[in-house]
């Protein structure tokens, strides 16, 4: 048995001595802290519901899957989208600039010379450069915007709620409103009023839209004969009028057309990726859209 003083003796610390064991222990390596929080209650068997996905039925967030089979894609991918490769593409093509901003020189007007001006006058480029048509370069529809304006605004101040729900009745979209940008003292109107409403169409309401305006409403005018040419502009875009009879033939309107007192007429840009008016022909002509002209195109001229 050990005495008490012997104890003592040994419980004290000696720093001179050499031996590691009668020495203090230290430790040059830096504490770790975990900051990382666990939340173990979502490791629990009774939390299972809040890990399925939206579209599974016993989610609290259930969203059905829209799995409706849009043709018009189905159309572009399978049967336009080869077509166009077939007919756009050009071995060794480079690209062809668009007619660039030409500066004016003011000073070689006679009347220009004393006057004083803080900008220069020149032409902005109408065209765009064209790309040469390539796998990664196929023309395709971006989106469609509806325009609906009331007409004789001045005689009914509420034309526009009616216009925005033929718009949401057509479309299946929320319109935006459309207000006056520019004030004109012959319409009487003032800068913000409201006169309509105005849709950005994607993905499959965009398709439906296109479908119904090309299979239904176009074919029932007795006067369309196609899209005219000059309907085209530089940019591949579409811009295409309907009238007040165009827009009562929709299905949603025709059905009950007692219902509206007033029906507008629309305003369809149908924007493509194309760089050139005639791949936009060729794009629109391919989806089924036809095309009529009374005299031979004139095709615009490049610089």
């Amino acid at each position: 048995m050990i005495s008490t003083a012997s104890s003592n003796f040994f419980s004290k610390r000696f720093f001179s001595l050499s031996k590691t064991a009668a020495k203090s222990g230290c430790s040059i390596v830096q504490p770790v802290h975990h900051t990382e929080t666990y939340r173990k209650r979502l490791l629990s068997d009774r939390n299972d519901l809040l890990k399925l996905e939206d579209n599974d039925i016993k989610s609290h967030r259930y969203k059905p899957l829209d799995v409706r089979s849009d043709r018009l894609i189905n159309h572009y991918y399978n049967s336009v989208q080869p077509d166009l490769m077939l007919m756009a593409y050009e071995h060794e093509s480079e690209i062809v600039p668009g007619v660039q901003k030409v500066e004016v020189d003011n000073l070689a007007n006679p009347y220009h010379i004393n006057i004083s001006r803080t900008k220069v006058y020149g032409k902005t480029a109408p065209y765009l450069d064209r790309h040469p048509i390539n796998p990664m370069n196929i023309p395709e529809l971006l989106d469609v915007n509806v325009i609906c304006m009331a007409n004789q605004i001045r005689d009914n101040k509420y034309g526009y709620i009616t216009a925005k729900a033929i718009l949401q009745q057509i479309t299946n979209n929320k319109p935006q409103t459309l207000r006056v940008k520019h004030a004109s003292p012959k319409s009487g109107l003032r800068y913000g009023n409201q006169i309509g409403g105005h849709v950005n169409l994607k993905g499959f309401d965009k398709s439906q839209f296109l479908l119904t305006l090309n299979e239904i409403v176009l074919p029932k005018n007795e006067e369309f004969k196609g899209l005219l040419e000059h309907q085209v502009d530089h940019n591949g875009a579409l811009i295409l009028s309907l009238s007040d009879e165009d827009t009562a033939n929709f299905p949603e309107v025709f059905a009950n057309r007692d219902l509206w007192s007033d029906v507008y007429g629309l305003v369809v840009n149908i924007r493509t990726t194309s760089q050139d008016p005639a791949y936009a022909k060729m794009l629109v002509s391919g989806l089924g859209f036809p095309f009529h002209t009374t005299k031979p195109v004139k095709e615009f001229k490049r610089v």
